[in-house]
């Protein structure tokens, strides 16, 4: 067995044990997490920002940029690798539907590691809260049964790099 061969298999044996005891309240709640990371989400956010005065239209600004880094790395991935849902090979274990699009990386977990990463380099003092509402929304797709482990975690890793781009861009485009 290749490496690769077992990773694959490593990352379904880990998909499986996450995924066997899920509790109805627990599922409501994680249902509402997963929910925070929509893209309709960020951008609800993003407008109350704006005009929330200065501050809050650069932070809208912010989440512009890595709103749209987010999308087009994930996609440009997604199309790249074409890797199937833990549902179209033979794990279903979902708990809510998911519409389309190939699995890797998972674009909430990157676009939530994103925005929370670039936000929480920006404004230090609420790192911690907002990295922990990332890092739920990103855990989130595995609980629901839509992405792999994996996905999760080279979504989240890309996410935080991407944040840490977002700033760097938003920083030259205010010179």
């Amino acid at each position: 067995m290749s490496p690769l061969q077992w990773l694959v298999r490593l990352d379904r044996w880990v998909f499986m044990q996450a995924t066997r005891y899920r509790p109805a309240w627990l599922t409501d709640f994680v249902k509402w997490i997963t929910g925070l990371g929509d893209t309709r989400a960020w951008v609800v956010v993003g407008i109350v920002c704006y005009f929330s005065g200065p501050q809050g239209q650069r932070l809208s600004a912010l989440m512009v940029v890595g709103g749209l880094f987010s999308i087009i790395a994930t996609n440009t991935l997604k199309f790249a690798v074409q890797r199937r849902r833990p549902f179209e090979v033979g794990c279903d274990r979902r708990l809510i539907r998911e519409p389309f699009g190939n699995s890797f990386p998972s674009g909430h977990s990157t676009q939530a590691l994103t925005i929370t990463t670039a936000v929480a380099l920006i404004y230090p003092s609420v790192a911690l809260p907002l990295l922990c509402l990332g890092c739920a929304i990103a855990l989130s797709r595995i609980y629901l049964g839509v992405h792999f482990p994996l996905d999760v975690a080279l979504g989240m890793l890309l996410g935080t790099g991407l944040g840490h781009v977002s700033v760097r861009v938003l920083d030259l485009m205010t010179l």
